[in-house]
């Protein structure tokens, strides 16, 4: 398993400060180091160079619609840039049921008159990316208890505290950590890239990106569906 200093050092390879076999002054590696966790802290604001979704629970308090998402907060988890679904747990059943919530939008929210109207479940959530902890909001606050929530939310890739630390990522962030952290570096070294290694590091980005690349279930607005049975008022564009 490679450390972050191996990866730096492949890197300087890749643009000519190093040689093969040398292993680089002090003043490059914490350099490289810095620019790495740059590099990464970038990526965590890109969807698709995130390759994983975490569960996180937290107790739905009774009568309390709003959280803290972030370390440590309420919904203690890495704060997520994105959020890719929130449910809630009713715990007084057997097994436990796991409710799906429906995602408000900004306008959508901004449309809820009765913000602090209560129900006994919530049915919708709100997320809203605060720093430095994310906001969630529940709708209608929620007055029942023994209730749980369920976040899911792509996790960003951790910082890398030292030159030693191991780096352990799923096939072909290798290739592209170090193509593309090579390109990152030479503005430092005052030099050109090389035509052949950004087409490598473009080409390393893009086979991350198509790995993490989920699927995800069709939706359809119910007023598209004419005369649906459940006898509502539907929309059609032939009518005025």
């Amino acid at each position: 398993m490679p450390t972050a200093a191996d990866l730096i050092r492949a890197s300087l390879r890749e643009i000519g400060v190093l040689a093969a076999g040398e292993a680089g002054s002090g003043d490059d590696l914490t350099d490289g180091l810095d620019t790495f966790n740059r590099m990464l802290d970038q990526w965590a604001a890109e969807r698709l160079m995130i390759y994983t979704t975490t569960r996180t629970t937290w107790t739905i308090v009774a009568n309390d619609g709003q959280y803290t998402v972030g370390t440590g907060a309420d919904v203690s988890v890495v704060r997520p840039a994105f959020v890719s679904q929130v449910n809630f747990i009713d715990t007084s059943t057997n097994p436990d049921t796991e409710y799906t919530l429906q995602r408000h939008t900004e306008d959508s929210w901004a449309a809820v008159r009765l913000k602090a109207q209560t129900s006994k479940f919530p049915t919708s959530y709100y997320y809203n990316p605060t720093f430095a902890n994310g906001t969630l909001d529940l709708w209608p606050v929620p007055t029942a208890s023994g209730l749980t929530g369920a976040l899911y939310a792509p996790q960003q890739i951790a910082q890398l505290a030292a030159l030693t630390t191991s780096v352990s990522l799923p096939p072909g962030y290798g290739e592209a950590i170090v193509k593309n952290l090579a390109l990152k570096m030479l503005p430092s070294y005052e030099r050109q890239p090389n035509p052949i290694l950004v087409e490598q590091a473009k080409l390393a980005i893009g086979i991350v990106k198509r790995v993490n690349k989920r699927l995800s279930d069709a939706s359809l607005d119910a007023a598209a569906l004419i005369g649906n049975s459940q006898g509502r008022n539907s929309y059609s564009i032939y009518e005025s």
